[in-house]
């Protein structure tokens, strides 16, 4: 059996750090945390901004989820790897919810009227297109299945001002 040398030791030590890295970024590059496994297809079925949404909602007597994106905001892509797959904030918008991503970039009037709100900018309407509740940045699953859950019960735009 060969035995390592010292300098091959210090070589293989020092090159670890380097190809774990490069392992994690092409796990983080490769889209494999935003899809299902199984199908590679996106989990949610996510919906344009039109006003046709709206009339979905009413007719299926639902509520309009938007998520305003941007494509250089790392929160957003957050929100895709960790609040948007976890079960029980799917759950939650399959029964409750249509989803509809919008890029700041493509919906410039979006973009303006909640500049205020950073990105991701989380924005509930019922079917009418009433807002009922917006929320700025990042939000953990948790946070997200409690705020859906009540507004979805109470779908009042008075209960959540």
């Amino acid at each position: 059996m060969q035995t390592l040398s010292m300098d091959n030791f210090l070589i293989i030590r020092r090159s670890l750090p380097r190809l774990f890295g490069a392992l994690m970024l092409g796990l983080i590059t490769s889209g494999g945390w935003a899809t299902d496994s199984n199908t590679k297809e996106p989990i949610l079925d996510w919906q344009v901004w039109s006003p046709a949404v709206f009339g979905q909602a009413r007719n299926e007597e639902r509520l309009v989820l938007l998520d305003l994106v941007a494509e250089w905001c790392q929160f957003c892509r957050k929100m895709d790897q960790t609040t948007y797959l976890d079960p029980r904030v799917i759950d939650v918008i399959k029964h409750n919810y249509i989803p509809v991503r919008a890029d700041q970039d493509a919906y410039p009037e979006l973009a303006k009227r909640y500049e205020d709100y950073g990105r991701p900018a989380t924005v509930i309407f019922d079917g009418n297109g009433t807002e009922l509740i917006k929320r700025e940045g990042y939000l953990r699953p948790q946070w997200m299945v409690w705020l859906l859950e009540a507004v979805a019960q109470n779908p009042s735009p008075e209960a959540h001002r």
